[in-house]
């Protein structure tokens, strides 16, 4: 049966894209992970974060201890916010470096693509079934 022809896909080029993605997604995860530094205005917390382990350091000068209990909290939140942040923004460059326009999130070029991929699917399935129709009336008797 010729796929390409009956179902509108090429095995052989289904499997290269698949390889590529793999590979890709290989150098993805194979790097380090991206990691950023927020520190606060006065500089007596500052706050370390990875984009896949979270936090990884808070240092806290002594005279942090001098602020307000509430005060020193919400500094350290928005400190961790600030850094997760940088941290998943550098991944994320990093990504589409890697993987080019994959990672386009823009809700217009989504929601066309997958208008577009359900439109073919039900073409493909339409195509399959009518070639199931065709076997199944050579197979009768």
């Amino acid at each position: 049966m010729d796929f390409k022809h009956e179902l509108g896909l090429d095995p052989e080029q289904l499997a290269a894209d698949a390889d590529r993605l793999f590979d890709q997604m290989r150098r993805l995860h194979g790097g380090t992970e991206a990691t950023a530094r927020a520190e606060s205005g006065n500089g007596w917390v500052s706050v370390e974060y990875g984009s896949t382990s979270g936090v990884q350091a808070l240092r806290l000068d002594p005279r942090a201890m001098r602020m307000d209990s509430a005060q020193l909290a919400e500094t350290i939140l928005d400190l961790i916010h600030q850094a997760k942040e940088q941290a998943e923004a550098e991944e994320r460059e990093r990504a589409e470096a890697i993987l080019g326009n994959g990672l386009r999130t823009d809700r217009e070029l989504v929601t066309e693509r997958l208008r577009h991929a359900t439109g073919t699917l039900q073409e493909n399935l339409e195509r399959a079934g009518a070639t199931i129709d065709r076997v199944r009336a050579l197979l009768r008797p």
